[in-house]
């Protein structure tokens, strides 16, 4: 199978992989927990992937500070399903993750977003991922030779990624291979962005995350997502699965396929099947559980800027910045923190009476102040062409 003339086969890989998908109605832990049970059981079960005294990070997607009703983040309750069950089969689990930003009270995050009390139930200890970098060889890195990465996260037995389901409007989809640039260290993202602005450099940059580290599992939260401009947005959709893969480029080809994106419109997805580093052929998962064709969700909406990857690059160049959404600052919203400031990779930000005003010319879009913006004041707008076009 050929994939926007890109075979994604290659010779390291094997001949197939499996991916379930199992209904979860809420996230009541009764549930959740059914549903990590029979997701795992599917996929060989987790004494097939975890061996007593392993040590396990399990890494959930913990964006920002928000509340688990946002969908903004992993919810608390898969996460206590996935470490309840590390520690029945005799592993050792730790709980890790660096959100973006600068100035942040990793505390306060972990106690927002529910992980902390997953903590205190399980035993299982919160580390933070922000020191104790090592650096090390990204093997055929593509835009960064060497990583600076947590060394717990180099150390471990194995790193199980719990992503959150959402749109993303650089990447049009943020998943399991995405959830892995939590791995760099916050002011890390920051650069990761201004290294590369566009999207398949961006998509390179992270797949050279995964070729450094290799999660063993990945299991989705895909019972509430994220549709619309993500991955902060307030549209929210409930899809009511949970998926599960040891393949994390399957596991997001299923849940791309799912939302209605094609494997090789993700950057990051396009980038690791390139390298061989996963399966993005559809003819090579084995989707167990729910059969594919009976959860699409036909009416997903995705990000404004999707239709924009639908754009030959040559006219893109000429009429990108009159059809991409913008940046802009809701005055109502705004409580003056300059957090939007802080977070601009490129100083594409600035203050006017008081207020941040954001310099288009300079934006390279990759919307760093949307996402870490606390009071969701930072708002995508798109300029009239772009409605016209969309």
């Amino acid at each position: 199978m050929t994939l926007n003339g890109v075979n994604p086969v290659s010779d390291s890989l094997p001949n197939g992989v499996k991916v379930s998908v199992v209904r979860c109605s809420d996230y009541s832990q009764g549930n959740v927990d059914k549903a990590v049970r029979q997701a795992l059981a599917l996929i060989g079960g987790i004494g097939g992937i975890i061996k007593r005294g392993h040590r396990v990070l399990v890494k959930p997607n913990m964006l920002s500070a928000r509340n688990p009703e946002r969908a903004v983040t992993t919810h608390p309750n898969l996460l206590r399903a996935v470490v309840e069950m590390l520690k029945e089969v005799g592993a050792d689990p730790l709980i890790g993750d660096s959100p973006g930003g600068v100035n942040r009270d990793i505390a306060k995050f972990w106690e927002v977003c529910g992980y902390k009390e997953v903590s205190e139930i399980t035993g299982a200890p919160l580390v933070n991922l922000e020191r104790n970098l090592e650096e090390v060889e990204v093997p055929q890195g593509r835009v960064y030779k060497r990583l600076h990465l947590p060394q717990i996260a180099l150390e471990v037995d194995a790193l199980i990624s719990l992503p959150k389901l959402k749109t993303h409007n650089l990447t049009l989809y943020t998943g399991a291979v995405k959830n892995l640039l939590g791995l760099i260290p916050g002011l890390g993202k920051s650069e990761f962005h201004k290294r590369c602005p566009q999207p398949g450099e961006f998509g390179e940059a992270v797949v050279d995350i995964l070729a450094a580290v290799k999660p063993k599992l990945s299991i989705m939260d895909g019972v509430v997502a994220m549709e619309g401009n993500g991955p902060v947005s307030d549209d929210l959709r409930k899809i009511g699965l949970i998926l599960a893969s040891t393949d994390a480029v399957a596991l997001d080809t299923t849940v791309q396929t799912i939302i209605g994106l094609k494997p090789f419109d993700v950057p990051t997805t396009a980038a690791a099947v390139k390298r061989g580093l996963g399966i993005g052929d559809l003819g090579r998962i084995e989707v167990v559980g729910e059969r594919l064709e009976e959860v699409i969700v036909d009416d997903f909406r995705l990000p404004s800027n999707a239709v924009v990857r639908s754009i030959p690059k040559s006219i893109l160049k000429l009429i990108a910045r009159r059809v991409m959404v913008k940046p802009t600052v809701d005055k109502g919203k705004c409580s003056q923190c300059q957090s939007c400031l802080e977070n601009c990779p490129v100083k594409a930000i600035s203050l006017k009476d008081d207020y941040p005003r954001v310099d288009h010319r300079g934006c390279i879009l990759c919307l760093c102040c949307y996402e870490l913006c606390p009071q969701n004041a930072i708002q995508l707008r798109r300029s009239l062409l772009a409605k016209l076009w969309m």
